[in-house]
């Protein structure tokens, strides 16, 4: 049976996250509703490359699944189209190998967070309102440190079922653009609330309330009690998949 892969943009706000939950809306549970639709009406499971949160956004999601039918991709990304809500977009659509996966194929996943620095409202669901210029000479020294293979444990939500914290981060850099301060990290892989307990904590670098190696040692500690502070959802976009 034919393996598709999908390149997905979705607006974040009124989902409750990728992950299918009962009775929830959620990113995985509308496509898997559209592609039963289209698959004869049986079930499909759809694997997303990124599992992520309430609130958080996409521009370049990764997703498979297998169908029952060969369908030329172009009908098939105007069909997946045609049948979800105007908060969820397929950009492409192709056929690939038997064995890719879009979670475990992924080599690197590439996030950005915005954060505004004015007062300007309108795009309100898509970044963090700070009101304030944070300093980036900061803010960068605590990206610097974020580099490399370490262990996140501080910065990720605590669960047993996930076996190993370590990940390794290609890219961690502060850009500021204008009205905006905007993070960009590239990794592995992340682990759940990592990006938003990372930008959370570093902000409290140029508010005041941590040093830079206050920053640097709770990134050292490992220690799943420690205390961060959080960036809310809705400034995170899921930006690109390498493979």
């Amino acid at each position: 049976m034919p393996n598709y892969s999908i390149t997905i943009e979705y607006d974040g706000k009124g989902f409750a996250g990728w992950q299918f939950q009962p009775n929830t809306r959620t990113v995985q549970g509308e496509l898997e509703s559209a592609l039963q639709i289209l698959n004869s009406g049986k079930q499909v499971r759809i694997h997303g490359a990124g599992r992520t949160d309430a609130g958080v956004h996409a521009r370049g999601q990764v997703a498979n699944f297998i169908l029952e039918l060969q369908w030329d991709v172009e009908e098939l990304r105007n069909a997946i189209n045609g049948n979800t809500s105007e908060d969820i977009h397929i950009h492409s659509c192709h056929l690939v190998s038997d064995d890719f996966h879009a979670r475990f194929s992924a080599k690197r996943r590439k996030y950005v967070y915005h954060c505004r620095i004015n007062e300007t409202i309108l795009d309100r669901n898509f970044v963090w309102r700070l009101g304030w210029s944070p300093q980036i000479e900061a803010l960068q020294s605590c990206a610097d440190a974020v580099k490399g293979d370490h262990d996140f444990t501080t910065f990720s939500k605590w669960s047993s079922e996930v076996k190993t914290r370590r990940c390794i981060v290609y890219q961690s850099k502060w850009i500021n653009d204008g009205d905006f301060v905007i993070y960009l990290i590239e990794a592995n892989r992340f682990l759940q609330h990592m990006i938003r307990y990372l930008v959370g904590t570093m902000m409290e670098v140029p508010r005041g309330r941590i040093t830079e190696k206050d920053f640097v040692n709770l990134l050292e500690a490992c220690d799943p009690k420690a205390k961060i502070a959080k960036a809310p959802a809705q400034g995170l976009c899921l930006e690109e998949i390498t493979y």
